[in-house]
């Protein structure tokens, strides 16, 4: 009955109230590069921190952990830039090292992997928003870190990809690589993606077939 404002440092997830500042509660939270890039999401009360699935109490201001049992930081992280999706009984995510993967929201047990979304290198991002005008409920564009953007369908059945378009070219050095790590944006049917040296608009308006 109370609101509370999530805020994830590099150190730890912790629930205030909004208006005072006042700690509801505190979950020690540390990540590899001490980066707390992807957004927190909840559905009900589920709250996905990471890889980190917590459980919102809902008669007071309090949480409890679900999964993992580890705290170790590679537990804990499936992604260090990328927010997933929760959906349902299901989270949809990237990890670090380039697979995307489909568990169980309530216990985190692996129910698939797909690993042709982008290359499987440390630093991989895979960047995923439901689509507006959905073929169906589970259709999702995905951005990966190669600078393209797919249409794909995410069911707890697996991964099927619709279709795909190279956007713009990858400039962020990493490991002797390059990467497109900035999230797009969305609107009016069209998409906004950067890189370190442009700004493209494409059209998602969909093409009469001749």
């Amino acid at each position: 009955g109370k609101r509370q404002l999530i805020v994830w440092t590099g150190e730890s997830v912790a629930s205030l109230n909004p208006a005072t500042g006042e700690t509801y509660w505190r979950e020690p939270m540390v990540t590899s590069n001490n980066d707390a890039i992807p957004t927190p999401v909840v559905q009900k009360n589920r709250l996905l921190i990471g890889g980190l699935m917590m459980e919102l109490n809902a008669g007071q201001p309090a949480a409890s952990v679900l999964w993992p049992e580890s705290r170790s930081v590679s537990e804990r992280i499936l992604s260090n830039t990328s927010t997933a999706l929760l959906r349902g009984d299901h989270v949809f995510s990237a990890k670090s090292s380039g697979e995307l993967v489909c568990l169980e929201a309530g216990t985190g047990k692996q129910v698939w992997e797909a690993n042709n979304v982008t290359d499987l290198k440390n630093g991989a991002s895979i960047h995923l928003t439901p689509s507006g005008e959905a073929i169906s409920l589970f259709t999702v564009f995905l951005f990966p870190d190669r600078g393209d953007l797919i249409l794909a369908e995410l069911t707890p059945r697996g991964y099927r990809e619709i279709s795909r378009a190279h956007l713009l070219e990858p400039t962020s050095p990493f490991g002797g690589r390059k990467c497109a790590w900035t999230p797009p944006a969305y609107a009016n049917r069209h998409v906004f993606a950067r890189n370190d040296e442009e700004l493209v608009c494409a059209s998602l308006a969909a093409h009469a077939t001749p």
